[in-house]
């Protein structure tokens, strides 16, 4: 008998130690990207001719960013992986999207679509852009470092090509505040997009 309630105990203690850490496991946290709510002052009074119609994608992010764990760089070649604090989708999907809604929203233009689009759908210019950094960063700042370009002729015609590197501060080492400040630095590349937009003739060659 004296055996038998030794083999059990054994058998217990573990089972009981499993159920406690999934009782007390910490749940996760989900972020997304947001876009610009409304249209800023400067761009209110803009008007952009209804036909124009503006393609955004691809967008390529690095494969270590196109993760649901966010990313730190904990030293210039060193990341840290947040066990607990994820993107609700793929960062390339989402950064996609934002980039469109901003692009709308600053131009402005209602005919903005994405990545791949119909082909019976004539854009006049296509946005390219290829991130090369896009998180937080050792000096505690958020680094958003992205290759773009704007091309006509059904994107055969190359008619600018421009690097954006932002720094922007983060208000907090909370990783909701580092989704906050990510979505500030893709307004403030969606701002020189938009304006290399508007600076384009109206029609591309």
């Amino acid at each position: 008998m004296i055996v038998r309630l030794s083999m059990f105990a054994v058998i217990l203690a573990p089972l009981v130690m499993f159920w406690g850490g999934c009782a007390s496991s910490k749940p996760a946290n989900f972020y997304v990207l947001h876009s610009i709510q409304t249209a800023p002052p400067e761009v209110q009074t803009l008007s952009s001719e209804p036909e124009i119609a503006i393609g955004v994608g691809p967008v390529r992010i690095p494969e270590y960013l196109d993760r649901p764990q966010m990313a730190v760089r904990a030293t210039s070649s060193g990341l840290q992986f947040a066990e607990f604090d994820k993107w609700a989708e793929s960062l390339e999907k989402n950064m996609t999207r934002v980039l469109a809604d901003n692009i709308s929203m600053l131009v402005p233009s209602e005919h903005v679509c994405i990545y791949p689009w119909q082909k019976c759908m004539m854009v006049r210019y296509q946005v390219t852009v290829d991130i090369v950094h896009f998180e937080k960063m050792p000096n505690g700042k958020i680094l958003l470092d992205a290759r773009w370009n704007i091309l006509g002729d059904d994107g055969e015609k190359l008619l600018v090509m421009r690097r954006t590197k932002l720094t922007l501060p983060i208000e907090s080492e909370s990783y909701e505040a580092i989704a906050v400040a990510q979505s500030r630095a893709v307004e403030g590349l969606s701002r020189e997009i938009a304006l290399a937009i508007r600076s384009l003739p109206s029609k591309a060659n």
